[in-house]
């Protein structure tokens, strides 16, 4: 099976021989050692203050998304959230749940975020700003800096669930004023699902984490800032996951992350010019590199999905929702070579019997 999707992704086999390993026992000087170097590599990835701290969760991102959340704000505060798909209202979804105030700024399926749509916003007594950086189930990746600039105006905390932007699209903590970066292991690190990492500023920390009472004994961040301190995590971690996310930083940071991000562009815009004179087509909104979000002139997006899985060992991410009888993603992330959508574009050449 040849996985063309955002996570899982294809994994390495550097990865893939550290993943066959036995699992060590955890508490152990060793361990520690590997974990703080995990954590400083992670924050030098994201471009983090050095004052930065990692949390590592073991959890899919939507805990971690759910952690950063109450971790880092309560009923007292008032969030924004960007919302233009699935994973933001899953932010709206987890507000609701945790009783803390928000309004979600709607995007339709097809609307790009603009300046224009922040004006009804500005000086209305938000205290925080939450958003999926690249909204995976429509494709968009919303533009930083224009999200940086209102949060720098009304001097909001921006936490950013950077789970299919990191290692695809360019990512700078510090230069846009980022409080939480939240990531996971089967995205852009290629690796098993399973861990899950939120980086947070010493601000963040300062005013709003060492002040919080969460209601939680195992995504309680204090439990975890004491606990890396020693390089070790309050619970058992997914303990494989983490020696992978160790080689897979290592080769990351020792070939340069630009040029990780470099790799994964070529591998789009190689897919979307091959693309051009197919009856499929892209949203006109600004994408990541992570994925292409295919729309299909008709209604035939599920049963082209199965076609490649069924019949050509290929997966691609279906959408669902109301975009899923129309489109499909293809990632671009992972161990893939050009050829590997030469055969993909074949396919679907031939499901359209060109």
């Amino acid at each position: 099976m040849k996985l063309f999707t955002v996570g899982p992704a294809q994994m390495y086999p550097h990865t893939l021989k550290v993943r066959g390993r036995m699992v060590p026992y955890f508490r152990t000087p060793e361990f520690s050692e590997l974990m703080l170097e995990n954590a400083e590599l992670m924050k030098k990835l994201v471009d983090a203050e050095e004052s930065a701290e990692v949390m590592f969760l073991t959890a899919s991102g939507s805990g971690a998304m759910e952690a950063a959340v109450m971790n880092c704000f309560d009923e007292r505060d008032k969030l924004l959230v960007i919302s233009g798909g699935t994973f933001g209202e899953r932010f709206e979804k987890i507000c609701e749940i945790h009783g803390i105030p928000f309004r979600a700024l709607k995007l339709g399926p097809d609307e790009t975020l603009t300046a224009r749509h922040f004006e009804a916003y500005e000086d209305q007594g938000f205290t925080g700003l939450l958003v999926n950086l690249h909204e995976t189930y429509t494709g968009q990746l919303y533009d930083i800096s224009l999200i940086h600039a209102f949060c720098e105006r009304n001097q909001l905390y921006l936490v950013v669930d950077a789970i299919s932007t990191f290692l695809c699209d360019e990512y700078h903590m510090k230069k846009y004023g980022i409080d939480a970066t939240i990531v996971s292991s089967q995205k852009g690190l290629c690796l098993a699902p399973g861990l899950s990492m939120v980086v947070l500023s010493e601000r963040m920390i300062r005013e709003k984490v060492s002040n919080s009472h969460v209601r939680s004994l195992y995504f309680d961040f204090k439990d975890y800032l004491s606990n890396i301190k020693r390089g070790q995590t309050p619970f058992t971690p997914a303990v494989g996951v983490c020696f992978e996310l160790n080689d897979m930083l290592r080769h990351i940071d020792s070939q340069g992350v630009d040029s990780r991000v470099r790799e994964v562009k070529e591998r789009c815009d190689y897919f979307r010019g091959k693309i051009a004179g197919l009856p499929i087509h892209l949203p006109s909104y600004p994408l990541s590199n992570a994925i292409s979000p295919i729309r299909f002139e008709k209604d035939i997006a599920m049963e082209f999905f199965r076609y490649l899985k069924d019949e050509k060992h290929m997966m691609v991410n279906p959408v669902g929702g109301e975009l899923g009888k129309c489109s499909i993603r293809v990632a671009h992330i992972g161990d893939l070579r050009l050829e590997d959508y030469d055969m993909l574009l074949a396919e679907i050449k031939h499901f359209f019997g060109m």
